[in-house]
């Protein structure tokens, strides 16, 4: 019997524009993140103490929600492993290397890289069968995928030249996220809803974290509760709602429609790092960002 909470099993097709809606609201949450990160690693906290104490409240608040709806974890080899793979791949890495990126890129430049996911993802998707080939939706990705080349390569592109190194982050974060996107719609167990997922992987990832942090030394005390603690709660709680959407839209549309989100959150934190930070972007930038909305009109959702 299909639990109410599990989203992702339901059985009635939303409507697209539902779907759209969804979209937007998640897009516009993750994008939010954006000044709370920048803010989270300005006095030096360590990325991955940061992605640390984000995925600890994420664990024991949705662990919570778990038990008051009647369920509890599965911890057998299979759910495990796949909680693992999905923490590693949807939170640990990215995460980690977001928080650096975010120490060293504009707040715009690094959510507009984020465009490279619905590319990768596609490129993924494709020789295993789970997408077919659509001109139309290639050359959507394609001019996402140009988007961010107009942010890298050029010299005045950036504030600073030697900041374009640094855009490989963003590149890796965004492989990361097309691996999870594929690994969730193929691999997930069927007994999995929504809320399991976020909760297994938010553990799964807390297993890999919690060694590195005293490998690195990276450990953050949030007691201090600056702006930057507060900043990093916040982001764990907006991280638990978007996420959940975003596994649910997985579900009900597809990997590719769903790992649309990038575009919404680079609109949202383009927006956010100018009226925040006072972020002003040069032609290079402004030209990307036309041609990701270009490449999103293109890109349809799967039928």
């Amino acid at each position: 019997m299909t639990h109410p909470a599990d989203l992702t099993t339901d059985q009635t097709a939303p409507r697209p524009a539902l779907l759209w809606l969804v979209l937007l609201a998640i897009g516009l949450g993750w994008g939010a993140t954006g000044p709370f990160s920048k803010l989270a690693v300005s006095t030096g906290n360590h990325p991955i103490g940061v992605t640390f104490w984000n995925t600890a409240i994420g664990a024991v608040g949705l662990t919570a929600i778990l038990r008051a709806t009647g369920r509890r974890l599965p911890y057998d080899r299979r759910h495990l492993i796949f909680f693992i793979v999905c923490g590693f791949l949807g939170t640990a890495l990215p995460n980690s290397l977001s928080y650096t990126a975010y120490q060293h890129l504009p707040i715009g430049v690094n959510v507009m890289v984020i465009a490279l996911v619905p590319m990768a993802t596609m490129l993924i998707a494709l020789p295993l069968g789970i997408e077919r080939l659509d001109p139309l939706r290639v050359v959507g990705l394609g001019l996402g995928t140009l988007a961010v080349l107009l942010i890298a390569l050029p010299e005045t592109s950036l504030p600073e030249p030697g900041q374009a190194i640094w855009v490989a982050l963003p590149v890796i974060v965004s492989l990361a996220y097309a691996g999870e996107n594929i690994y969730i719609s193929t691999r997930k167990p069927p007994d999995c809803g929504a809320l399991t997922v976020i909760c297994g992987l938010s553990w799964g990832a807390l297993i890999l974290l919690t060694p590195a942090v005293v490998v690195a030394d990276a450990w953050v005390d949030i007691t201090r509760f600056g702006p930057p603690e507060q900043a990093i709660i916040a982001i764990s709680f907006v991280h638990m709602g978007a996420y959940f959407g975003f596994i649910w839209l997985i579900g009900q549309a597809g990997p590719i429609f769903a790992s649309q989100v990038g575009y919404v959150v680079t609109a949202s934190g383009v927006v956010l790092g100018m009226a925040v930070y006072g972020e002003r972007h040069s032609p290079w930038v402004w030209a990307a960002l036309a041609l990701m909305f270009a490449g999103l009109a293109l890109v349809k959702p799967r039928r």
